[in-house]
């Protein structure tokens, strides 16, 4: 039994604007609280290891996310399995009978910890990838050879999209995903929905500077980054004192941005948490059940994909096992933020300090592989989408949809923040690309029901392949400054005579 603190007919003030307006939502809201900051006493007591308050932090808001459910006998309704306990009516605007006022309120305050930590991450994305980009660009000695490795890195990045789509395409279709599921909407394309290849490039250049930063589109940004860090390089041959002003300037700016970020850092435990239990409470679980296939074939090809990540470290010679005991590391802090971006900053720090690539390289590679090529928020999400709906039987499985799917799953791949919700804007630029817009709505319904779980995995292989592909460069361009990670060790003389080329007036360590 509910009982309202106060109850109107047509409005209820507690509920609009307090969001408490049941004994029950107090009492949860109060017990969520008193976890968090059990969370963050234990944190400030033990002092324990980054990664470890991330992970009690996601296993407490699953326990938690599950005992709500429970509260609530997981409510299920059968003529209507997407009905969830936080709506008070269905998509056609009937009367929901599954739902719950307090759980809803309880909803919009754990919420609200979520939204707090995604906002400051997106606020920081813009400056953090301009200054990355612009600082390693203007100076003076970067390394002639990270331009080509940077480039290296994005084909690289493209390619683990393309075998991602392929793969999860495949799989997919195999287990025909599809089946059973009731795709309403029409499976005519539509020739408007398609842009032309050169459309797409030429959006990537920015027609306004100060607009440009206040989107979340960041290949334009990028753009921008590139060509002032390199008029800055430029200008240093006349103007060296004023450059070197400028360059220090930037380097002050990102010494602040850093420190920003890891403030906002810091609250990501209780992000996690807080990420964890609204994905457990917002949906039936009966409903969760019925769609796991679908996010089961999806998690198995994200194994699937990590495997191709550690074949390809292979085949260009680089140990898998001994560059799995640094690159965990972002890994496990991606797959627990839900974020690319968020994990920026220790993706930048493993690359440079435990794999040891020059750190030019890094400044450029680190902040492209979270904004373009994501091998699971394009490859794999891509594939699941055109799979699920090829299957289903609403859009028929022809070599023109197929090979369409291929191409601007590519090219989508461009520019694809890494942050969460990316999923949403997949499925509408895939969909849309090969012509079937209209399907959107009715897909993604589906799909996105459990994006949350699903956006783990996916941002888990995204900066899995972000260290992947920058690491590969480093080593074909000669970026690595150890042979710690290499299956077959340089000889000395070889590195001497590489040193010689990049530094020739240092004298080598090694000797």
């Amino acid at each position: 039994m509910q009982v309202n603190f106060l109850a109107e007919d047509k409005i209820n003030p507690l509920h609009e604007f307090v969001s408490i307006s049941t004994w029950q939502s107090l009492v949860a809201i109060l017990i969520f609280v008193g976890l968090v900051a059990g969370l963050w006493y234990l944190i400030r007591k033990t002092k324990i290891r980054f990664v470890y308050r991330i992970l009690i932090g996601l296993g407490v808001g699953l326990v938690f996310g599950i005992v709500i459910q429970a509260i609530n006998s997981f409510r299920y309704d059968n003529t209507n399995s997407s009905n969830s306990m936080i709506n008070p009516v269905d998509k056609d605007k009937n009367p929901n009978p599954i739902y719950v006022l307090w759980v809803q309120e309880l909803s919009i305050w754990v919420d609200m910890i979520k939204k707090i930590f995604m906002n400051a991450i997106l606020m920081l994305t813009v400056p953090v990838v301009f200054l990355a980009i612009v600082r390693t660009v203007s100076k003076q000695s970067a390394n002639k050879k990270s331009g080509q490795a940077a480039f290296i890195t994005v084909v690289i990045l493209l390619v683990n999209v393309a075998v991602a789509f392929l793969i999860t395409f495949f799989i997919g279709m195999a287990i025909k995903i599809g089946n059973g599921f009731t795709v309403e909407g029409s499976g005519t394309r539509s020739g408007e929905a398609v842009k032309p290849i050169p459309q797409i490039i030429w959006d990537y250049v920015p027609s306004n500077f100060v607009d440009t930063f206040t989107k979340t589109a960041i290949i334009p940004v990028m753009v921008i980054a590139t060509l002032i860090g390199y008029a800055v390089k430029k200008l240093s041959k006349r103007h060296a004192e004023d450059m070197d002003k400028v360059r220090a300037g930037f380097e002050r700016w990102w010494t602040i941005c850093m420190s920003m970020l890891m403030v906002v850092v810091k609250i990501m435990p209780y992000a996690v948490m807080a990420m964890i239990t609204n994905a457990i409470i917002t949906r039936p679980i009966g409903y969760l059940a019925k769609i796991g296939i679908v996010i089961g074939v999806a998690y198995l090809c994200l194994v699937v994909a990590l495997c191709w990540h550690s074949l390809s470290l292979f085949c260009f010679g680089i140990n898998p096992a001994k560059w799995w005991r640094f690159a965990i590391r972002p890994v496990i802090q991606g797959f627990t933020t839900q974020s690319s971006n968020a994990t920026l900053p220790l993706t930048m720090e493993t690359l440079r300090d435990q794999i040891k690539v020059k750190e030019d390289l890094v400044g450029i590679a680190a902040p492209l592989s979270t904004s373009m090529g994501l091998t699971a928020c394009a490859g794999v999400q891509s594939g699941i989408i055109i799979s699920f709906i090829m299957s289903s039987g609403v859009v028929p499985f022809d070599a023109t949809n197929f090979f369409m799917a291929l191409i601007v799953t590519i090219i989508a791949s461009l520019g694809i923040a890494g942050v969460p919700g990316t999923a949403a804007v997949v499925t509408a630029g895939v969909l849309g690309g090969i012509g079937y817009g209209a399907l959107y709505e009715p897909v993604y319904s589906i799909i996105g029901a459990l994006d949350g779980l699903f956006d783990m995995g996916r941002t888990a292989v995204n900066v899995s392949g972000g260290v992947q592909a920058t690491t590969i460069a480093a080593k074909l361009t000669g970026q690595l400054e150890t042979n710690d990670l290499l299956l077959v060790k340089r000889r000395k003389k070889d590195q001497v005579v590489e040193q010689s080329e990049i530094t020739p007036s240092e004298p080598d360590p090694e000797l």
